[in-house]
């Protein structure tokens, strides 16, 4: 491994992404089965799925789709939106997912900052942060993908 840099097993990219919000959806089992199943049953495929429940106990729900399935998944998500009586539907049609890939992240510390580090470094916002043991996906602007593949490649020992 070269001094400073961490270990990873490899790098993710898809540029061909479009990012839906639904926002400030009354928090209550369900609300993520009446969507996810709605999107499913139009064969919508959800690549990345973000959700939290903010201080006023409403949950934000970000997901992306393939971009060519972008006004079809926007339909359900405004369906399922009046159904569960969220607020409103917010959308960015040209997003890109960079992610980097372990084998254990559990065993090496200091990932995520290196590569928000990186990212923040080259003036690239992340718009939405999805983890597990060995993946951090990190979704930004679909016109930042190549400055954001070489400062990972810069700040990471990759094969």
């Amino acid at each position: 491994m070269t001094k400073g840099k961490l270990q990873a097993g490899g790098l993710i990219q898809n540029d061909h992404l479009a990012m839906i919000g639904i926002m400030d959806v009354p928090s209550c089992p369900g609300v993520g089965g009446k969507l996810f199943s709605a999107l499913s049953d139009q064969g919508i495929n959800v690549e990345l799925i973000v959700h939290l429940i903010d201080l006023e106990e409403k949950d934000h729900i970000v997901l992306c789709v393939d971009r060519d399935n972008l006004s079809r998944a926007l339909a359900v998500a405004e369906r399922v939106r009046e159904e569960i009586g969220g607020k409103a539907i917010t959308r960015h049609p040209e997003v890109a997912l960079v992610s980097l890939f372990g084998p254990d992240f559990r065993e090496q510390g200091g990932i995520a900052s290196q590569m928000f580090k990186a990212l923040g470094d080259c003036n690239i916002n992340i718009r939405a942060i999805s983890t597990s043991i060995s993946t951090i996906s990190c979704l930004i602007e679909a016109q930042h993908l190549d400055k954001a593949v070489r400062a990972l490649r810069d700040a990471f020992t990759l094969p």
